[in-house]
């Protein structure tokens, strides 16, 4: 039972933390490609055609037909390789201390993807709890560092706690961070798409669907500011629960010792 349940725990990271990520990415990509309308082959020099019905069918028969195999295993893949991508990409913000974190700045860095981190891996009201969990696993306070101490918590729990919420607050600040990343990319694509468009309006050339493309880009700053904000929250539980469960599991009736023992 317990394999199964880790063999499920490790299926949700794959789909809340890579897959529907990038499934989140392409909508945002289709919905750029609806809202640029007849001026997206001027920006892709004519890689691209304008945004209808028969052009998406043809391209999802397209790729049904190249895989010869039912549409929904080549998006599975396409959103695998997006999703990934916004994972590597959203995984270099700096942490920020509690007087630098602002909303703006979190903002300001969520936008050139570098989603920033809360400076605290976790609330330091839960300092106290930290010298008696060290000491169970032979570590010295001092010289613990979270990235050694939260594996290793992680590996106790995982074998004491089947139900612990570790991986459910890793699989949330995942997601929300790859979000915010996408966001980003929305962002950009919105605001080149609404200066663009009005250069080449000006020009005399074709109209976008300015009231959706000013509204993703109002969309994507608000999705950038929540969801940078929700990623350092659950960052923060995912420390806070490390701590609060390895603490509690040593110190209760049925504690399980580390070694085995």
């Amino acid at each position: 039972m317990s394999e199964l349940i880790t063999k499920l725990i490790g299926l949700s990271y794959e789909l809340f933390g890579v897959i529907l990520p990038g499934l989140i990415l392409s909508l945002f990509l289709l919905l750029t490609w609806v809202a640029l309308g007849p001026a997206i082959p001027i920006f892709s020099l004519g890689a691209i055609p304008t945004f209808s019905m028969s052009n998406l069918n043809v391209f999802l028969d397209a790729l049904s037909i190249a895989s010869g195999i039912s549409i929904i295993a080549p998006l599975l893949v396409i959103w695998y390789f997006l999703g990934h991508i916004l994972l590597w990409i959203s995984r270099s913000g700096p942490p920020l201390e509690p007087g630098q974190n602002t909303g703006i700045r979190r903002l300001g860095l969520t936008i050139v993807m570098r989603i920033p981190k809360p400076g605290d891996n976790f609330d330091p009201a839960l300092a106290p709890l930290l010298s008696p969990v060290c000491a169970a696993f032979n570590l010295e306070r001092d010289n613990a560092k979270w990235r050694i101490l939260y594996p290793i918590s992680k590996c106790y729990l995982s074998r004491a706690l089947p139900t612990s919420l570790v991986s459910t607050y890793q699989n949330k600040y995942t997601f929300h961070r790859s979000v915010a990343a996408a966001s980003a990319v929305l962002f950009w694509l919105s605001s080149l798409g609404t200066v663009g468009s009005a250069l080449i309006l000006y020009a005399g050339g074709p109209t976008p669907t300015w009231a959706l493309l000013v509204t993703l880009l109002l969309a994507s700053i608000a999705i950038a500011w929540g969801f940078s904000g929700s990623y350092q929250y659950h960052w923060q539980m995912f420390g806070n629960t490390i701590i609060t469960e390895t603490y509690s599991l040593l110190n209760s009736p049925d504690y399980v010792k580390p070694n085995g023992q």
